[in-house]
């Protein structure tokens, strides 16, 4: 079948959909090494050439994939809480942890978002991130003022910054590949991978306990 020009904005975010969408399904099976437009056009009507029509590179589709994802987790998370309802550090703590481990492929892009995918794209793809994860960033801050109400701004921003540098940096640690297994196992080292789940969740209780306190902290 001939490929037909979108002629409408409708047309064009089905077509950034479907690329999206498929890139989506072959990262989760062959991770970031695996995704490439060749492949992307195995899974989709486009051709190499017409993926080219609506991104530049692979990153700039990895982009929509991690706001998507951001948004998912948020929307999981928020509905766990009941906002009128008080919740000790630990039962946010597990919500949080455990709802981000369902998302874990956000964790996963967050980890090379700066190192790796926001230097291979557009300026324009680029702000455009931007612009949705300032509307995504509020609804989170929004959250988590709700669920800590004696919390500040600053010291928000500051738990934000620091539990997520959290998971990005511990994600890698813990989820190493057959050959940085092997080469533990060739070099004698007694490195053992930490346990994702409780290593965090031991953090972000202190981190947590923190944001709960903070007027008091302040204060000394």
């Amino acid at each position: 079948m001939k490929f037909q020009r979108a002629r409408s904005e409708d047309q064009i975010q089905d077509r950034i959909q479907e690329i999206v969408k498929a890139a989506s399904l072959i990262y989760d099976a062959e991770g970031y090494e695996g995704l490439n437009f060749t492949k992307i056009s195995e899974y989709t009507k486009f051709t190499r050439p017409n993926i080219y029509k609506y991104f530049n590179t692979k990153e700039e589709i990895l982009l929509l994939i991690l706001n998507q994802d951001l948004k998912s987790w948020i929307s999981t998370l928020s509905k766990s809480f009941h906002i009128n309802k008080l919740y000790s550090i630990y039962d946010i703590g597990e919500v949080w942890t455990t709802t981000l481990l369902e998302h874990e492929r956000l964790i996963e892009l967050h980890a090379i978002l700066y190192t790796t995918i926001e230097k291979n794209v557009s300026v324009e793809a680029l702000a455009e991130f931007e612009k949705e994860s300032i509307a995504i960033n509020s609804t989170i801050i929004d959250l988590v003022s709700k669920l800590f109400p004696r919390a500040d701004m600053e010291s928000i921003t500051n738990f934000m910054y620091a539990a997520f540098t959290l998971a990005c940096g511990l994600y890698p640690m813990s989820k190493l590949s057959d050959l940085q297994i092997e080469a533990i196992k060739l070099s004698g080292s007694i490195y053992t991978p930490p346990d994702f789940k409780k290593t965090y969740l031991a953090s972000l209780y202190q981190l947590m306990y923190c944001l709960e306190h903070s007027i008091e902290i302040k204060d000394i």
